[in-house]
């Protein structure tokens, strides 16, 4: 399977070294965006393991740590000449977001690009193949998690939903028809909620009377739902304003 990467590069000539090295590696697909708008409205509609940002600093870090608010489980590398101000590295750290110097010697510059796409093949293939004794299954282009959640929580069921696609494989737990326990990688709570909220492919299935022993969700299944629908409007007005 190929690794997908896309990458933000306002250059219309985009003659840089960077992407004459990406575009040497095996089993990469790339697709280049030249603004944020079109990033958001690419990352939105496809899967994507990871995520560039290229460009003059602080530009390209702002356009990085934008993507990330949208999309706070996507591996995301920002690539801007050095050196970098202080407060904008602590941002970057903060934000998950990782640096390298686009004025790097060739040897580093290959060396670092390489480890940042090989980071990016370590997700879970999805499963083609489902238990047959799973009672709820389907397919995430069919119905959306959000839509799936509720019809649960409303039926008060109490089990665990096991979602994967291309980035992964997402966990959340109900618990009498409420949202008791989510993760995926390093995300828990509400954050890993709202991140299987936007996936739009993808396989799920629930199973019945699997309880999670920890609780990193508080508040009722409806007000997340709710947050992260506020959520998604905001990710697409953004889209609208950046192209209006």
């Amino acid at each position: 399977m190929e690794t997908r990467l896309l990458i933000l590069n306002p250059d219309p000539v985009f003659e840089d070294r960077s992407l004459t090295i990406l575009t040497e590696l095996d089993r990469l697909d790339m697709q280049i965006v030249r603004t944020l708008s079109e990033a958001v409205a690419v990352l939105l509609a496809e899967n994507f393991d990871g995520f560039i940002a290229e460009g003059e600093q602080p530009i390209a870090l702002e356009q990085a740590t934008m993507a990330r608010q949208h999309f706070p489980s996507l591996k995301i590398l920002c690539v801007a000449p050095k050196p970098y101000a202080p407060d904008l590295a602590r941002k970057a750290e903060q934000q998950k977001i990782a640096m390298l110097g686009s004025d790097e010697r060739e040897a580093v510059l290959r060396r670092e690009l390489r480890a940042f796409v090989q980071s990016l093949g370590t997700s879970e293939a999805p499963a083609e193949g489902i238990d047959p004794c799973h009672s709820l299954i389907g397919n995430l282009n069919q119905f959306s998690a959000a839509e799936i959640l509720q019809m649960s929580c409303l039926a008060q069921r109490s089990g665990r939903f096991t979602f994967r696609s291309r980035r992964g494989t997402s966990e959340i737990y109900l618990a009498h028809g409420s949202v008791r326990h989510a993760a995926f990688g390093e995300l828990e709570g509400e954050a890993a909620v709202a991140e299987t909220f936007r996936w739009r492919q993808g396989r799920f299935y629930f199973e019945e009377g699997i309880i999670s022993h920890v609780q990193s969700v508080d508040r009722p299944w409806t007000h997340l739902l709710v947050d992260n629908l506020q959520k998604y409007d905001e990710t697409l007005e953004l889209l609208e304003s950046s192209t209006s």
